[in-house]
């Protein structure tokens, strides 16, 4: 829709400060990236989880790949928001020109407050997960589950998450900037 918008060449009627030509398609298209992220994020999270257990998985990837399946619905919307937040402030940081004017203090403190609550947003939400699964721990545990092991899992989730959702946001950051550099 970006794309589209500015290849129409039309100038904008309500211009943003900066000088953002096409602003108000450029930030339509940018709304309906992040709605796309957070519809998309419990789908992805639940991919990463079969993605762990798929070819002949041991008990590690087995229980990774569970829990994240488990999860998706809970951790997935908040991941995806901040894949969002990330791709926009990474589109923004590359579209900045260091000799135009320098970024206010309101505008970084917009930033700011936006990236922590969402960053907020999700530890709430991995907290409240790690709560939910509450029993399952304390059950394998029980059955001489290793601390080590639990621990592994734990790592093996972020990794599988940050594999998928890292490049993911690279690649939605470059195609929100496209129509800007253009």
């Amino acid at each position: 829709m970006e794309a589209y918008a500015n290849r129409q060449g039309a100038t904008a009627a309500t211009p943003l400060p900066g000088g953002l030509a096409g602003a108000p398609s450029v930030l339509v298209g940018w709304l309906l990236t992040a709605v796309g992220l957070a519809v998309a994020g419990p789908g992805l999270t639940h991919l990463c989880g079969r993605l762990l257990q798929s070819t002949r998985p041991g008990a590690l990837r087995l229980l990774a790949g569970r829990v994240l399946m488990a999860e998706a619905a809970r951790i997935g919307r908040p991941l995806g928001i901040v894949c969002a937040v990330a791709s926009g402030t990474y589109a923004m940081a590359g579209l900045y020109d260091a000799t135009g004017p320098e970024v206010g203090p309101l505008t970084t403190l917009g930033l700011l407050l936006v990236t922590s609550c969402t960053i907020a947003t999700l530890l709430t939400a991995a907290v409240e997960a790690k709560h939910a699964r509450s029993d399952t721990t304390a059950a394998l545990v029980r059955l001489g589950a290793p601390a080590t092991m639990l621990r592994s899992a734990a790592a093996l989730r972020a990794g599988a998450l940050l594999a998928l959702f890292g490049p993911l946001t690279l690649v939605v950051a470059e195609l929100a900037a496209l129509p800007l550099t253009s």
